[in-house]
């Protein structure tokens, strides 16, 4: 009889044990989840489109990113889709951003080390050459 109960008790416990377990693939576990915690961004990243003043994209324009406390400069030659973007950039860093096609060029925008969000997104209007309207209002009234 002290067999049976013992054999009995093995049983129970091993049942109890083995319900305590819980699914390994589920993240639970005795006492509750257990919650990763997200980790903050160590580098920004700059995207976006350059466009004409009609808001068409512009393949191969160039965009200028300087670092505004060593001047140094990166360049990034847009895609078809007036495409380009900077990876891995400082949190700490007051960075401009510009782009160029042929004469036009657009404005210059500005990122703040104030700013803390990781994916930033800008659109680079390209401006037609102020003499540009000039010329062609020139050559208009002479013909």
């Amino acid at each position: 009889m002290r067999l049976v109960a013992a054999a009995l008790s093995l049983v129970l416990l091993a049942g109890v044990s083995y319900a305590q377990r819980g699914d390994p693939g589920s993240g639970t576990f005795i006492g509750g989840p257990k919650y990763k915690k997200d980790k903050a961004p160590t580098s920004r990243a700059l995207k976006g489109t350059v466009t004409d003043d009609s808001g068409k994209p512009i393949e191969r324009a160039l965009v200028t990113l300087t670092n505004e406390s060593t001047n140094e400069r990166w360049t990034f030659i847009t895609k078809k889709d007036g495409r380009f973007n900077f990876d891995d950039l400082s949190f700490t860093i007051d960075y401009d951003v510009s782009a160029r096609y042929g004469d036009s060029h657009s404005d210059t925008k500005k990122l703040s080390q104030y700013d803390r969000t990781p994916n930033i997104v800008r659109v680079l209007e390209i401006h037609p050459p102020a003499n540009s309207d000039t010329k062609s209002t020139a050559a208009a009234t002479s013909k």
